[in-house]
C-alpha cells in the first residue's frame, strides 16, 4: 500500500477535527448545543509558512492561545504581532488574516465556535460586539490552565451529541479561565493582576471598611477604571462584590452556629444589625432569621 503524504499546508505533529456540516446543521438548535457549538478545533505546533487570509470573514468565531514562538494577526483595525501568552478572538463576519512569523513560528491552540451565548462570552472577556477582533495576554507559565486542547480532544473522539457537548463545555471552561485570569482586552497584565489582588484582599479582610478611592490607589489605578476592571474579573462593582463576600460569610455562621443575629452581623463586619437585616434580605432574599430556618442539603 503506497503511504500517503502529508499535505504541504500541515505540520508535523499537528491536531485538527472539523465536525461535519451535516452534523453542524443537525446541531445547532438542540437545546444543549444551540448555546454554544464547537464546529472545529485543533492544535498547530511550529507553524513554519503558515498563512491564513479570509477577506469576507467567516461564519464562525474564531479563539487562538499562542502557546511557543511568535505570529500575526491582521483585522481592520490593523496588524499586530503575537507571542507566547497572547490570545485573539476573531468574530464572525470579519475579514482577517493571521499567520506565522518567519524564524519563530508560533505554535497555537485554537477553536472555532457559534451559538446564542456567544456575544455574553465577548462581554464577560471585554470585547465588546462592535470591535473587529480582541487580544488578550497571560503569563506563559499560566498558559496550561486554559486547557484550551482539551475542545479538539473531545472532538478527536467523535461528532456524537456528548462529545459536541464536552467540547462546548470545555470552550466555556477555557473562556471563564481566560476572564478569571484577567486576560481582558484593554486591560495590561499588571493592572489585571492589581486588581486581582484587590479581590483578593477583599475575601481575606472582609470584615474592615473600605473605601473606594482607598481600593482604586491600591491596585494604582483611578477610580473609574479600578471599577469598570474590578467589575469585569469579579462580576459586581467593588463595594457590592465586598457586600456580597460579608454576607456569603455570614450565611456559613448562620447555618454553622446558634449565635445571635447581631453577633453575626458585627463579626462580617456590619456595625448596625438592622442595615445587615436589610443588606442580608437583598442579597438572599429573606431575613437572616428566616434564612437559618429554612432547611438545607
Amino acid at each position: 500500500m503506497k503511504k500517503i503524504a502529508p499535505r504541504p499546508e500541515g505540520f508535523p505533529g499537528q491536531h485538527m477535527h472539523v465536525v461535519p456540516r451535516p452534523v453542524r446543521e443537525a446541531s445547532a438548535d438542540h437545546p444543549l448545543l444551540k448555546g454554544l457549538l464547537v464546529t472545529d478545533a485543533g492544535f498547530f505546533p511550529r507553524t513554519t509558512g503558515h498563512r491564513v487570509e479570509r477577506p469576507k470573514g467567516i461564519d464562525t468565531h474564531l479563539f487562538i492561545v499562542c502557546q511557543r514562538g511568535q505570529g500575526w494577526v491582521t483585522t481592520l483595525d490593523g496588524a499586530r504581532t503575537m507571542a507566547a501568552g497572547e490570545l485573539a478572538w476573531l468574530p464572525a463576519g470579519q475579514a482577517h488574516a493571521y499567520g506565522a512569523q518567519s524564524g519563530n513560528p508560533w505554535t497555537i491552540t485554537w477553536a472555532h465556535c457559534t451559538g446564542a451565548e456567544v456575544p455574553a462570552w465577548r462581554s464577560l472577556l471585554g470585547w465588546a460586539a462592535g470591535e473587529h477582533g480582541g487580544f488578550g495576554r497571560v503569563a506563559v507559565e499560566q498558559i496550561p490552565l486554559l486547557k484550551l486542547d482539551e475542545v479538539y480532544r473531545e472532538l478527536q473522539e467523535g461528532y456524537d451529541l456528548p462529545r459536541l457537548v464536552a467540547a462546548a463545555t470545555s470552550l466555556r471552561a477555557t473562556w471563564l479561565a481566560t476572564a478569571r485570569l484577567g486576560a481582558l482586552a484593554g486591560a495590561t497584565r499588571s493592572a489585571a493582576e492589581r486588581v486581582a489582588a484587590v479581590e483578593a484582599r477583599l475575601r481575606r479582610d472582609y470584615a474592615r471598611a473600605y473605601r473606594l478611592d482607598e481600593l482604586a490607589a491600591a491596585a494604582g489605578l483611578s477610580v473609574p477604571h479600578f471599577s469598570d476592571l474590578f467589575r469585569k474579573q469579579a462580576g459586581y462593582p467593588p463595594i457590592e462584590f465586598l457586600l456580597r463576600t460579608r454576607i456569603r460569610r455570614a450565611c456559613a455562621l448562620l447555618d454553622g452556629s446558634d449565635a445571635p443575629i447581631k453577633h453575626v452581623a458585627a463579626e462580617v463586619g456590619f456595625e448596625d444589625p438592622f442595615y445587615f437585616t436589610r443588606c442580608f434580605s437583598r442579597v438572599m432574599g429573606c431575613p437572616p432569621q428566616a434564612y437559618r430556618g429554612i432547611q438545607k442539603g
